[in-house]
C-alpha cells in the first residue's frame, strides 16, 4: 500500500485531501501543525507539503521518495528558489480535489505533474522574475467588513460551501460576496486572493 504524507496547513483542505486520498486505498498521515507534517519511519512513498515548508526547510525533501509541492499561485516564492527544480509536482493550492488526487497518480506512476495554470509560467521563461502579488492598502480597505470576512477563508483554502457553512449563509451569497472581493482587489482568481492576503501578513480577525 502507497504511504502518502500530506502536509498541508489548512485543516479543511488537509481534511478534503486526506478523505480524498484515503478512499482510494492509499495511506495517508500528516499533522495539524503549520509546515511541520510528523516525520514517518521511513520516507513516504509521495510526500505533498506547501511551499513554505520548503521554502523553510529544502530538506523536507528527504521526507517523501517522491514529492509534490502545493504553491499560492504563479507568484509564489517557491519558483524563485533553486529547491523547485527538485521536485515531482507542483499544484496549484486552488486547485479542485481531484486535481490533487491526479496529481498523486501520475507522480506515483514515476512521471512528473504540474497543475495546468502554472504551465503557461514555467514554459514563458518567467518563472524568478514573476512579481509578488501585492496591492496598495486602500484596495484592501475597499472591502466591506462581510467581503472582508470571506476574503479570509479564501485565503485558508475553504470553498465555497464551507464559507457558507462557515458563515451561515447561503452558497449563493458565497459567490457573490468572493465575485465582489475579486473585482475590488483585482485579482483573476482565489490563488492570487491568497497570495495577496499572505504577502500583506493581513489580520484575519474580522468581524462577520
Amino acid at each position: 500500500m502507497e504511504r502518502i504524507l500530506v502536509g498541508i496547513s489548512t485543516p479543511a483542505q488537509r481534511r478534503r485531501m486526506t478523505e480524498a486520498l484515503a478512499g482510494l486505498g492509499w495511506l495517508v498521515s500528516g499533522n495539524d501543525d503549520r509546515y511541520a507534517p510528523v516525520r514517518p519511519a521511513a520516507p513516504a512513498d509521495v510526500a505533498i507539503v506547501e511551499s513554505g515548508a520548503v521554502n523553510a526547510d529544502p530538506s523536507l525533501a528527504e521526507w517523501g521518495k517522491r514529492v509534490i509541492v502545493v504553491v499560492d499561485g504563479r507568484a509564489d516564492a517557491f519558483f524563485r528558489l533553486p529547491s523547485h527544480a527538485r521536485v515531482d509536482g507542483i499544484v496549484d493550492r486552488d486547485d479542485p480535489d481531484h486535481g490533487y488526487v491526479r496529481a498523486v497518480r501520475e507522480v506515483l506512476s514515476g512521471r512528473g505533474w504540474i497543475s495546468p495554470e502554472l504551465v503557461p509560467t514555467l514554459l514563458s521563461g518567467r518563472v524568478g522574475r514573476t512579481r509578488p502579488v501585492a496591492r496598495p492598502a486602500a484596495e484592501i480597505t475597499q472591502l466591506t467588513g462581510r467581503e472582508r470576512t470571506v476574503a479570509v477563508l479564501v485565503a485558508e483554502g475553504l470553498s465555497n460551501s464551507e464559507i457558507a457553512e462557515r458563515l451561515t449563509i447561503e452558497r449563493s451569497t458565497v459567490k457573490f460576496h468572493v465575485s465582489n472581493v475579486l473585482r475590488k482587489l483585482g485579482c483573476r482568481d482565489r490563488a492570487q486572493v491568497a497570495a495577496m492576503w499572505h504577502s500583506q501578513a493581513l489580520p484575519v480577525d474580522f468581524a462577520a
